[in-house]
């Protein structure tokens, strides 16, 4: 029995170590960090959320492992079809200076941006809550970042920056 406890343990930590993400029975999970430069991506709550409900969208980042730099400022929008989502509402997020715009969110477009001399704390660049107004709402979500830079020494970090055309289930969805 003990054996048989070991080998479903050593299976469980070597379905975590690959390199692909593992999906769930609502979607893939976080994107592993980069070694190098800069990944973006967006994550929701709830991929299966029915018309009527409530679903937190989030644009976030993530700094590859041999970096020594802090995100420093950014700016990017947030792309998705008005006729699948409606946006509600913007969730504070409480580090650096950050400003939304959702004047074009009727016509299915947000921008923000953020600026921290220190660096962010945390990696969320942008976080709301949509209504689902048809089935499939995630399929029409888009990134578009237009600029990126370190913190401190303010480089460019655009060059290093890949956006991901995936959309992941967030850390903290709830079901």
């Amino acid at each position: 029995m003990m054996n048989l406890i070991r080998l479903a343990a050593a299976t469980i930590a070597l379905a975590a170590c690959q390199d692909q993400p593992v999906r769930t029975a609502t979607g893939p999970t976080l994107p592993q960090a980069p070694q190098q430069g800069v990944a973006a991506y967006i994550t929701v709550d709830r991929l299966d959320a029915p018309v009527g409900a409530a679903v937190r969208v989030q644009v976030a980042v993530q700094v590859g492992t041999q970096q020594n730099f802090k995100l420093g400022s950014f700016t990017g929008r947030l792309h998705f079809s008005a006729d699948k989502l409606q946006f509600q509402a913007e969730n504070r997020i409480n580090d650096g200076l950050r400003i939304a715009n959702p004047a074009n969110a009727a016509k299915g477009e947000i921008r923000f941006a953020g600026a921290s001399a220190a660096g962010f704390s945390t990696l969320v660049l942008y976080d709301a809550t949509f209504v689902v107004k048809a089935a499939d709402y995630a399929s029409d979500l888009t990134l578009q970042m237009e600029e990126m830079s370190a913190a401190a020494t303010l480089t460019n970090l655009r060059p290093q920056l890949n956006v991901s055309k995936q959309i992941f289930l967030s850390r903290t969805a709830e079901h």
